[in-house]
């Protein structure tokens, strides 16, 4: 298994702004390039993956090697998403002329499609990448298991690149066993404070080492949290003042939470996140307390596989802690969405006990 390295910038190597604006990762670029049989992007919304995977396609001139496949929202039609593939495969120098045309007919079955696409691709003998963007979509049914098998089973030309959003629910451990697949994770995404910089002054906004520093402490490198930053700060009479000030509850960093994460959460979710939202430090039972459940301990854990809200602060799992921002963030969101349970909250947090296991 190949794991990428926290930061972009190496001795000589500067960083640079890439076209449209965007901060170029040469590590990460240089990383995907060079990786096993399957690259595995797993980290929060906001985190970049879209766009280190567009810029370094973009960089190293790969459009007619690529597959570009976006799972749809709730994907659960394996036939269409496996047309897709197909289709985009058929559009690669070499995928055109090895992958068969095929159309949509209601007794197509995706494990069949699958093992079609298999044959077709048995005599590939260049490189060609299949990048699939948002698996998570994919939920947990047949397409993700058919991907599986795909991976499994392809040729070795054939390369892979899952972005998602959750831990890959995808039996790779033979893969990376066999040292063949890269795994890029959330610290491996995150902005380092020269990456940073690169952002600010290419938005036209200057910030002290003092004020740069600070705000890639408050955002912990997050890409979108720094973007949204640096929007918030063109023409800003005062930058210092608003690093010093900046957090989750900035509306652009808020409403961007609220569209892409808080409102995809079931209601059980939204309940813990609410009732939880005054907490440094929760674990299960105190989640429980707190909402008058009993399901906190699952919950905490699903959030942590997804890289959601929540992280674990200790080895054996037993407590975890919002990310920054989330406290200030859930305020908002319970303003514009459930209203507070009154008088409870706050009793209950400050009369749990801190002794005795807490595990999650």
């Amino acid at each position: 298994m190949r794991r990428a390295e926290n930061s972009d910038v190496t001795p000589g190597r500067p960083v640079r702004l890439g076209a449209g604006g965007v901060v170029s990762r040469p590590g990460l670029f240089e990383l995907l390039q060079l990786s096993a049989r399957v690259t595995a992007l797993s980290a929060p919304a906001g985190s970049g993956k879209t766009v280190l995977l567009g810029s370094w396609i973009s960089q190293a001139g790969l459009g007619e090697r690529v597959a570009w496949v976006p799972a749809r929202r709730d994907e659960s039609d394996p036939q269409q998403f496996w047309l897709s593939v197909l289709d985009r495969l058929r559009k690669t120098a070499p995928g055109s002329a090895l992958v068969r045309e095929l159309t949509a007919a209601p007794d197509l079955d995706g494990w069949a499609m699958v093992e079609r696409l298999l044959k077709d691709l048995a005599t590939l003998d260049d490189r060609v990448w299949l990048v699939i963007d948002d698996v998570h979509e994919l939920g947990a049914g047949d397409t993700l298991r058919q991907l599986e098998l795909l991976v499994l089973r392809a040729p070795p030309e054939l390369r892979f690149v899952l972005a998602s959003r959750r831990e890959l629910r995808l039996g790779l451990h033979r893969l990376r066993l066999e040292g063949e697949l890269t795994e890029i994770r959330p610290p491996d995404l995150r902005f380092s404070v020269a990456d940073a910089r690169t952002l600010f002054q290419a938005a036209g906004v200057p910030l002290t080492d003092s004020a740069l520093g600070l705000l890639h402490e408050r955002t912990e490198g997050w890409a979108a949290g720094l973007r949204l930053a640096a929007l918030s700060l063109a023409g800003h009479p005062d930058p210092e003042r608003f690093a010093a000030e900046f957090s989750g509850s900035e509306r652009t960093v808020a409403d961007y939470l609220l569209a892409e994460v808080l409102e995809r959460q079931p209601a059980e979710v939204r309940r813990l996140l609410l009732r939880t939202s005054v907490l440094e430090r929760v674990s299960g039972p105190l989640a429980n307390a707190l909402t008058g459940g009993t399901g906190g301990e699952r919950i905490l854990l699903e959030l942590e596989a997804a890289n959601a809200f929540v992280v674990s602060v200790d080895t054996s799992r037993c407590t975890g802690q919002p990310r920054d921002g989330s406290p200030t963030t859930s305020i908002r969101w319970r303003r514009s969405g459930t209203p507070r349970r009154p008088g409870t909250g706050g009793w209950r947090a400050g009369c749990w006990p801190t002794t005795g296991p807490a595990c999650i």
